[in-house]
């Protein structure tokens, strides 16, 4: 791409043009090619001009702008997108992040927090060289649904990519992915241990399973002994070929830390951590969270998804999550336990028995948050300036 980003700004507040104009034309590296101020000019100008990234400013009517969000984070996916508010609250924060902005970035706007939301983007996304994007998703306890959102979320990549997204089961001895899909694979990733021949694209592309919905699964093993044949060797040479051939990659992967995983979770672009609003899975969570970054896995590549959000069991809170954690909730599936029974029992996707399912809303977009590269996104006002800027933030800002 060139050398300079070509930015454009959502607006519906003709009073904070020239302002917010004035901030955006004193980063350095970016070209501002316009505002717009309606749904139709955005997308006129989005298919009919070089836009890398989006400036969307929230105010005064959040929700019909978290609407364009949406729509132009499903549409075009290869643009980034920094929402713009005064409005600091939780969830005026959370609302635009869950349709599909890279960063928030508060007003009044400081131009280092501009810059350095520029800055992330453009080295996450923007300027990545990364063929592919490896999501490990992986449970705080046993139970907590972490194998469902597994795949449901690459089902849901796969329909926003239109490219085929590969699910790898890597609980090797209990696995379940297969079962949720209600298939019953020719090969599992024990063939590839066994075959005793040097592991290339080719054999991995014949032991895959390719669904109608755009999924390609790498089972377990079929016995449980043969779980010990599929060595740690194994697994990150087949991670390796993933990488290579797929743009998407989701791991379900179990909630230890040994030879297997913990290479694993070292590779990973992304885990999301699946607990429930109680308070022995929290704790395990915050266990789990921390052996991770002791491991150096950085704290931006660890998202929490608390599951059954609004089940009646337990005292917690949100707030109390995000407390204990330290950290902003990623995102909150809603409870519908008995539907998604019944997707299992059935081995159907949930988008398959209801496409209008809160579930299902809730984890597409999930998948939207994924694929833009959302993570840890808050760039708020009033923070310590650290003195270890990135070189594109430095260059960024003037």
């Amino acid at each position: 791409m060139s050398n300079l980003l070509h930015v454009c700004l959502y607006n519906i507040e003709p009073s904070s043009s020239a302002r917010l104009t004035e901030h955006i034309q004193s980063l350095n590296f970016v070209r501002f090619v316009a505002e717009v101020g309606t749904p139709d000019a955005l997308a006129k100008l989005l298919n009919d001009s070089q836009v890398n990234l989006v400036f969307f400013h929230l105010d005064p009517n959040p929700k019909a702008v978290v609407e364009v969000i949406d729509q132009v984070s499903s549409r075009f996916q290869d643009v980034a997108l920094i929402a713009l508010s005064n409005n600091t609250a939780p969830d005026a924060i959370l609302a635009p992040m869950r349709a599909g902005c890279d960063q928030f970035v508060c007003e009044p706007i400081d131009d280092d927090d501009l810059a350095n939301a520029v800055a992330r983007v453009a080295s996450r996304r923007l300027l990545s060289t990364t063929k592919s994007r490896t999501i490990c998703v992986v449970g705080a306890s046993g139970g907590v649904g972490a194998t469902s959102i597994a795949c449901n979320l690459a089902l849901e990549i796969a329909q926003l990519s239109q490219r085929e997204c590969a699910l790898v089961d890597l609980h090797l001895q209990m696995g379940n992915v297969a079962v949720n899909f209600d298939c019953d694979p020719k090969y599992t990733i024990y063939d590839l241990a066994s075959s005793g021949t040097e592991l290339d694209g080719a054999m991995l592309a014949s032991t895959m399973t390719a669904l109608p919905e755009g999924v390609v699964l790498l089972t377990r093993p079929q016995e449980l002994e043969q779980a010990e044949s599929v060595t740690p060797d194994i697994v990150d040479r087949v991670l390796d070929i993933l990488a290579d051939t797929y743009e998407n990659v989701v791991l379900d992967v179990p909630g230890r830390f040994d030879a297997h995983t913990i290479p694993i979770f070292g590779r990973a672009d992304l885990i999301l951590v699946v607990c429930q609003m109680l308070v022995p899975i929290i704790r395990n969570a915050m266990r789990f969270c921390d052996a991770l970054n002791r491991l150096g896995v950085p704290r931006e590549r660890i998202e929490i998804v608390v599951n059954r959000a609004d089940g009646r069991t337990g005292r917690l809170t949100e707030k109390d999550v995000m407390d204990t954690m330290k950290k902003p909730i990623f995102a909150n599936i809603p409870n519908d336990f008995q539907f998604v029974a019944r997707s299992i029992d059935v081995g159907k996707p949930i988008s398959s028995l209801d496409e209008n399912n809160a579930v299902r809303s809730a984890i597409r977009k999930i998948a939207k948050q994924v694929m833009s590269g959302t993570s840890n996104p808050v760039a708020s006002k009033g923070k310590p300036k650290d003195s270890r800027r990135s070189l594109f933030g430095r260059l960024l800002s003037r």
